[in-house]
């Protein structure tokens, strides 16, 4: 009990009063929801646009019929639905959860026909209306609404002259509803992604409407941009939540909030202004952080079909007018996300030594200060594991320990204090002790203070000297007394690996990778995420020091390869996982 509150204490320290005070509103204003039924629908809805914006992404295919139903797609495989969908879809299991989420997102309607389209709107506003028994819970949830009405809108704009009237005035109806709803429960108590998602739809919807109520969206929408860009995209242009993946969320949230200026009221100079820098910066760290196969880096949370892929990203940023990024051949640093590493044709190093997200939202965070992932001949080879599910369950903990990543465990302890299934009491600081690029070459050191709650407060030193084909890590342990050190290296599903002592072969394909340390290697079965419930077996190598055995290293050399046959690419994006 007391190790309990003493989590929940440190965790609470951390977050400002305010947004305390603001989740204690949401959670009364949310189950008085019921009582807002009414007053919500008593206005008309606004008037349409002149001009409504369009979507600016190619639909994703994530419904088809099949028989007498639907065949419904997620990035983790696929279910069969009625025609009449039901949308409580039983079941508590995470899994199941999941997929009811992503049931009420209802970005699936970007697939079907306009008859469908029709159809699944209308039983949609018929089986899911504000006043039914805890609707707040999914349904009526702000992430899940704010998805819902921007897929709604972008596809009435893309259909209207093909759509009934009638439907058209019921589903507007609704949107105006479920926007009112939305503006008076903003994700302020928690920000982050939910609210860039938030903000978004008040934005789309100053766009899609006209009037009084619309110009009332788009000045809070404005206001909400101004600080939550300010707050969330950092100088480097990386997103603050220090996710990969939800950096390229939010990123194609910002472009196409971008692209209501082209048809809606212009935001005002200054704030267009830093929205496009931000874009810019941020598409110049998308690409920093993807490998050469189009995905993503897994650190934290994040899977590579939960958002838009960064070259369908880059297409939309260049469809903006904005420049290409500039990202040249060599190493990178982006210090305020934590990120640095080595680009190289066909090649990519990424080393993670950042905070493991931002104070006051650290539930996407993971035990991984300096961890790393590489690629090489077109191919992933140590990869972060990634992320099996967002429950608190054993394998949340397991996902998100230290032990878990390509770094360093020392005692048998954790960098980071996590429970639950977002939260962290104790958290560790990364610590960058020096950064030398060039353009083929990148030498890192750093450490972290993870490991200082333990006696003799023993610190993990890790150095990074890497040029194309070859990576070289050495670790230490600096500190009082004699200490344990335990790492693991987990090889990507399509890796082959022959042991021998103290040296490994890793093969992928047609690309051959000689491993040599200074310490004996073994080898244990293991797991990676690439997408939320999908397990693929692989390999982790192991390997052991102490204090007493000074410096240890490990060397990854390139000794065969031929490009042409680089693996095949992740596949495009899927939904938006919360």
């Amino acid at each position: 009990m007391l190790r309990r509150l003493e989590r929940q204490l440190t965790m609470l320290r951390h977050i400002p009063p305010r947004q305390i005070a603001r989740r204690l509103e949401l959670t009364v204003r949310r189950r008085l929801a019921r009582r807002l039924a009414g007053r919500l629908a008593l206005e008309p809805a606004p008037a349409l646009a002149p001009q409504l914006p369009q979507p600016i992404f190619a639909p994703r295919m994530l419904l088809e019929r099949e028989g007498g139903g639907w065949r419904f797609w997620q990035p983790w495989g696929s279910m069969e639905l009625p025609l009449q969908i039901d949308w409580q879809l039983p079941g508590d299991d995470p899994e199941t959860v999941s997929w009811r989420i992503n049931l009420h997102f209802m970005e699936f309607l970007e697939a079907v026909d306009d008859r469908a389209f029709v159809a699944i709107v209308s039983d949609w506003i018929d089986k899911n209306p504000l006043h039914a028994r805890d609707a707040w819970r999914c349904a009526w949830w702000s992430y899940n609404l704010a998805i819902r009405v921007v897929v709604w809108m972008q596809q009435i704009a893309a259909r209207r002259p093909r759509l009934p009237d009638a439907f058209v005035a019921s589903a507007t109806a609704s949107l105006a509803q479920q926007l009112r709803f939305l503006e008076r429960h903003l994700e302020t108590d928690l920000r982050g992604n939910h609210l860039m998602r938030d903000l978004k739809a008040l934005l789309w919807a100053g766009s899609f409407f006209t009037g009084p109520e619309a110009s009332r969206w788009q000045r809070k929408g404005e206001a909400l941009l101004a600080s939550e860009l300010a707050w969330q995209v950092l100088d480097d242009g990386c997103h603050y939540e220090r996710s990969p993946s939800y950096h390229c969320q939010v990123l194609g949230d910002l472009l196409e909030i971008a692209s209501l200026c082209g048809t809606g009221p212009r935001l005002a100079a200054p704030l267009e202004a830093k929205l496009l820098a931000a874009l810019d910066r941020m598409a110049a760290a998308a690409l920093c952080l993807t490998h050469p196969d189009g995905g993503v880096a897994l650190f934290n949370d994040g899977g590579l079909g939960m958002a838009y892929r960064t070259d369908e990203l880059l297409q939309a940023h260049a469809e903006a007018g904005r420049p290409a990024p500039a990202v040249d051949a060599g190493a990178f640093a982006l210090p305020a996300g934590g990120f640095y590493g080595l680009h190289a044709a066909e090649e990519q190093l990424i080393v993670d030594c950042g905070a493991i997200g931002p104070d006051e939202l650290i539930g996407h965070g993971h035990g991984d200060i300096s961890s790393f992932e590489w690629s090489v001949g077109g191919r992933r080879i140590i990869v972060d594991q990634g992320t099996f599910q967002y429950n608190a369950s054993p394998e949340r903990v397991q996902v998100r320990s230290t032990k878990s990543h390509n770094t360093l465990v020392i005692d048998d302890a954790e960098q980071c204090d996590f429970y639950g299934a977002h939260r962290c009491g104790r958290r560790a600081r990364p610590i960058v002790l020096g950064y030398e690029g060039a353009a083929d070459r990148l030498v890192f050191e750093g450490t972290h203070d993870g490991f200082d709650h333990l006696p003799g407060r023993p610190r993990h030193i890790r150095r990074f000297d890497a040029m194309p084909g070859r990576l070289s890590i050495t670790d230490r342990i600096e500190g009082a007394g004699s200490h344990a050190g335990k790492g693991g290296l987990l090889l990507h599903p399509d890796c082959e690996v022959s042991l021998a002592g103290d040296t490994a072969t890793i093969t992928s394909g047609p690309v051959v990778v000689r491993l040599s340390s200074s310490m004996p290697l073994s080898a244990e079965p293991a797991e990676w995420f690439p997408n939320l419930y999908t397990r693929r077996p692989t390999t982790r190598l192991r390997y052991a020091f102490s204090t007493a055995d000074g410096e240890r290293s490990l060397t990854l050399q390139l000794v065969a390869t031929e490009p042409s046959q680089a693996a095949e690419g992740p596949t495009s994006a899927g939904p938006r996982t919360m």
